[in-house]
């Protein structure tokens, strides 16, 4: 009776700890995306994605909106909750391109 009772009670601890599901926040991300408007009253930010997309979400954090975190014309990595919020948004670094940079070019010269 004793080794059926310990059967018992180990079947229902791997249960527990087995139907304990480990749950996490997944978000979505559009990074490289460009601020169009804030709505402060709606508390949504309409941004466009680097693919042409046009999104106008609410925010999750009404603090997100602060003048001085984002404006319009803003160049920034949005991330999306699972209720379609926005949950954080970061502004991307203007790259300032340094005398070294062989990628910037100068105006095309005309020979003749």
């Amino acid at each position: 009776m004793q080794p059926f009772k310990i059967a018992i009670m180990a079947i229902c601890l791997f249960c527990i700890i087995g139907g304990a599901v480990i749950t996490s926040e997944a978000t979505t991300t559009f990074t490289g995306s460009t601020v169009v408007g804030i709505d402060q009253a709606k508390r949504t930010v309409t941004f466009q994605t680097k693919e042409g997309d046009t999104w106008t979400l609410p925010v999750s954090d009404p603090n997100l909106l602060n003048k001085d975190q984002v404006a319009k014309g803003d160049r920034v990595s949005i991330e999306i909750d699972l209720s379609d919020r926005i949950s954080k948004i970061t502004k991307l670094s203007e790259r300032t391109p340094s005398p070294h940079d062989t990628r910037v070019m100068s105006e095309p010269k005309m020979v003749e």
